[in-house]
């Protein structure tokens, strides 16, 4: 049995590498606020660089045509990482919040605008599936929290001093 020692390696450096930009987003935005930083907007450009590539190869043709699955490849990784590139980069520039002693805005492009009181909060649970905590309020909605938003350290020690386990 051969071991796949780049894969461990390279997986391994990203685990590394995500585990790091999380612990940095926990306290990386002022108390009180809730944005994505440069880790989220880089990481959409650089998606957006893996997109654009193949998908030049792809128009110029710059690639072995004949060879089975070429072009299927080329196609694939251009969606991939577009979509990816579009997630990350509306992420990175559209999602924000703040909160304060008696309440919580939160805004997204995907789910649109919160604003909920902490009287209500009900519960916080933490989604280990996607890396988010999600707030549950008595009106039924639901604010998610990615574990790479700046700030949501401040947010977590906040609710923590008011009684709520995350």
């Amino acid at each position: 049995m051969d071991i796949n020692w780049q894969g461990l390696i390279t997986g391994a450096i990203t685990v590394l590498v995500i585990t790091y930009f999380t612990k940095r987003a926990t306290y990386a935005a002022q108390e009180g606020e809730l944005r994505f930083g440069l880790f989220m907007k880089g990481l959409g450009l650089v998606c957006l660089l893996f997109s654009a590539v193949p998908f030049v190869v792809f128009l110029t043709g710059n690639y072995q045509v004949d060879k089975p699955g070429e072009t299927i490849a080329l196609i694939g990784l251009t969606i991939g990482f577009g979509v990816g590139a579009i997630y990350a980069l509306v992420e990175g520039f559209f999602v924000e919040g703040s909160y304060d002693d008696t309440s919580i805005y939160f805004s997204t492009p995907w789910t649109g605008k919160k604003s909920e009181k902490w009287d209500d909060l009900e519960s916080i649970n933490f989604n280990g599936w996607c890396y988010w905590y999600v707030l549950k309020f008595k009106s039924g909605k639901v604010i998610r929290l990615s574990s790479y938003l700046g700030g949501h350290g401040y947010l977590l020690e906040f609710l923590q001093d008011r009684g709520h386990d995350s």
